[in-house]
């Protein structure tokens, strides 16, 4: 079994975790299997990180800002400490509608890109951010109606923040400098540009996919309206079992790993306690889609390697946007890759051995 690690400084785990501090060390339920692929032992380890958030909807009625959020590792078993020393840490930042662990994680065949990387000597990490999975909700999102006059939770300058407790806390727990940041979806239109911009000391290199990156080229009342339209309603439900969210995103039926759809819906209604609740819907904060200028960053800004990707037919991510994006990229070491048939979900698609492939020569190129 792996251990499930726990930093127990927060008095928030004292109201809402009561046993995870006695529980830190010691094998526990939750903790996953060694598992094997491509012959390499892989360990799984949950981190709950004490964290105070920056979300004001705690200090607005006069809450304890203390949450926990979530951090999952998956690295070769005895080269937790090799990795940093050959610099191979990578963070995942989830999208906006489901958890990091259930984006980067699935546990079913080669779904999960954590595994995939850690196969080929990489520590990898992946976030839950405020709002989602297993970090801490406000309870804002649990009774939205209860709290008419406060702002939807977890906005973008919060969710940055969650990256930059998680990368400073990978950086300690491996002994680096830097470690390398990929972003998916809304994850690589926001948090991880951002922070790359912002902490560029501690990005190796910046891997952008499924991004949008000028926006839907609304007016500027449209995008207040929508705004409101937010604001009011707190949370952001979703339905997992509706396929043709996916297929409007450009995720072909046909492109699918046969299993991996399903195997996705039960892990996303699992991320949410009150999904029964909801009739099989999961929730997610819409603060992070707030307020969102077009573009959705200054990528000028941006200096670390970078590598712009996405699926052939992804209709988020058009090929001109991205084009664009990179273009406008400061960075000196940049690059864009298109791999054919895929959409916006590549892990879960056929070809996704081919985005792996792309994604591991960017890191890791070859002379």
């Amino acid at each position: 079994m792996a251990t499930t690690h726990v930093d127990c400084k927060s008095p928030y785990l004292r109201l809402a975790l009561p046993l995870l501090c006695l529980m830190a060390g010691i094998q526990t339920a939750r903790a996953t299997e060694d598992v094997r692929a491509e012959d390499v032992h892989l360990v799984t380890t949950d981190y709950f990180l004490s964290h105070e958030s920056k979300e004001p909807f705690y200090r607005e009625q006069n809450l304890d800002p203390h949450v926990v959020l979530h951090v999952r590792e998956v690295v070769a078993a005895g080269t937790e400490r090799t990795a940093g020393k050959d610099n191979k840490v990578l963070l995942f930042v989830h999208g906006g509608t489901f958890p990091g662990y259930v984006a980067f994680d699935l546990d079913y065949e080669n779904v999960s890109m954590m595994r995939h990387f850690a196969s080929l000597g990489w520590d990898t990490f992946a976030l839950d951010l405020e709002g989602y999975g297993q970090s801490t909700r406000p309870p804002i999102m649990d009774e939205p109606d209860e709290y008419p006059d406060s702002k939807a939770p977890i906005g973008v300058d919060v969710a940055v923040d969650n990256v930059e407790r998680t990368v400073d806390f990978i950086r300690n727990l491996r002994g680096v400098d830097k470690v390398h940041l990929l972003g998916w979806s809304s994850g690589a239109m926001v948090e991880a540009p951002r922070y790359a911009i912002q902490y560029p000391d501690k990005v190796a290199k910046l891997i952008l996919y499924a991004s949008k990156y000028q926006g839907k080229g609304k007016t500027a009342e449209e995008r207040r309206q929508q705004d409101a339209k937010r604001e009011a309603e707190k949370n952001r439900y979703g339905t997992p079992a509706d396929i043709q969210r996916w297929v409007k995103l450009g995720t072909k039926e046909e492109y699918l790993i046969p299993g991996a759809f399903e195997a996705y819906v039960q892990a996303h209604l699992a991320s949410d306690p009150k999904s029964a609740e909801l009739g099989g819907r999961v929730r997610a904060p819409w603060g992070r889609f707030i307020g969102w200028p077009e573009p959705h960053f200054d990528a000028g800004s941006i200096k670390v390697p970078t590598l712009v990707i996405r699926g052939e037919t992804d209709s988020l991510a058009s090929r001109e946007d991205n084009q664009q994006l990179l273009n406008d990229l400061g960075s000196t070491e940049k690059k864009y890759v298109e791999i054919e048939q895929a959409g916006h979900m590549i892990q879960f698609e056929k070809n996704n051995k081919a985005f792996y492939r792309a994604i591991a020569e960017f890191l890791e190129p070859t002379e």
